[in-house]
């Protein structure tokens, strides 16, 4: 029996599941950044992040803000691969 070291297994989890490595920088820059309690990270696509929350006011607040934070995102990653934020409210 051989054994797979952890980081393989977890980069082929990743390949199968179609999650890229700037996904995860954007969701890690997202949570240290943006700071808008109530609002949760679904997912990247295509230049769009999308986004949930249960609460109007807080799709609200993200509206105001949507520009700035696709801003500080992209001066993160270093290119500007973000262009739009969708929030969806669910209650």
């Amino acid at each position: 029996m051989t054994l797979t070291k952890a980081n393989k297994i977890i980069e082929l989890l990743r390949q199968r599941l179609g999650l890229k490595e700037e996904f995860f920088i954007i969701e890690r820059v997202w949570n240290k950044e943006v700071g808008i309690e109530g609002l949760e990270i679904m997912g990247y696509k295509n230049g769009t992040i999308f986004t949930k929350t249960q609460s109007s006011v807080v799709a609200s607040e993200l509206t105001f803000c949507k520009k700035e934070i696709i801003k500080k995102i992209n001066q993160y990653i270093g290119v500007q691969k973000i262009k739009n934020i969708k929030v969806k409210i669910k209650m």
